[in-house]
């Protein structure tokens, strides 16, 4: 299974346009298509901010193209476009990723699969040290995870870069229970005295941290868009 997870720049005074599009226009569209989109959010902290984010799931490559040139071979989404963007473009710029599911990201048995996800939700695109895959992920799954949910967070996803800008990179996504809860866990995350030491250790023995530099956007599930659980995934 792939991932396609999309960050869009929006032109300022459009985001709802950009809403409105999704919510009226792309449900029977997507369906018609077969495109799996199996979140939206408003990203409302983080680089470019606000930015609009969605997430696409599907089988493998070949599904993804298959879905795509038929999407874009459709009249009624050229139609759609011209008359949703007004003579004025919405997105200004964005950003493409193709994810594949980390083992630190067990597929969820079908009974949670479904539950809905509120709160706020956090997506990081972790740089990972160079050379140093193995490691990372031992801490990733030994350590790291754990301290996150120590923290109060629920690890929604964990996915490995497939393509995209910056290959080295581990992408994780969140949901704290509101922005205080992430505050506090975020703090709680600073001073813990396990990841000091992990990471004091790492410096010791490969003479970097093994999580390097992140990007996070903080982001809010789209209007009308209910999460689950699952994003797609369940177990077999």
């Amino acid at each position: 299974m792939i991932y396609e997870l999309r960050l869009y720049a929006v032109a300022p005074g459009r985001m709802a346009d950009v809403h409105a599009r999704f919510n009226e226009h792309f449900p029977a569209l997507f369906a018609k298509h077969g495109v799996d989109c199996v979140a939206r959010w408003n990203a409302v902290a983080g680089p470019d901010a606000p930015r609009f984010v969605y997430l696409m799931a599907y089988r493998d490559y070949a599904q993804r193209e298959a879905v795509w040139a038929s999407f874009y071979a459709d009249a009624e989404w050229w139609r759609i476009r011209a008359e949703t963007n007004a003579g004025h473009e919405m997105v200004e710029r964005h950003d493409l990723f193709f994810l594949k599911p980390n083992a630190a990201w067990p597929a969820p048995l079908a009974r949670d699969a479904g539950t809905a996800i509120g709160g706020l939700h956090e997506l990081v695109q972790q740089q990972i040290a160079p050379g140093q895959n193995a490691h990372a992920n031992a801490f990733l799954q030994e350590t790291w995870l754990p301290r996150v949910r120590k923290a109060g967070a629920r690890v929604l996803a964990v996915w490995d870069t497939a393509a995209g800008a910056g290959m080295q990179k581990i992408v994780l996504l969140y949901a704290w229970p509101d922005a205080a809860a992430w505050h506090a866990g975020r703090r709680s995350m600073d001073g813990d005295e396990t990841l000091q030491a992990a990471f004091a250790a790492q410096r010791r023995q490969y003479g970097t941290a093994l999580f390097e530099r992140s990007e996070v956007n903080l982001l809010d599930p789209a209007p009308g868009m209910i999460i689950r659980a699952g994003l797609g995934r369940v177990a077999d």
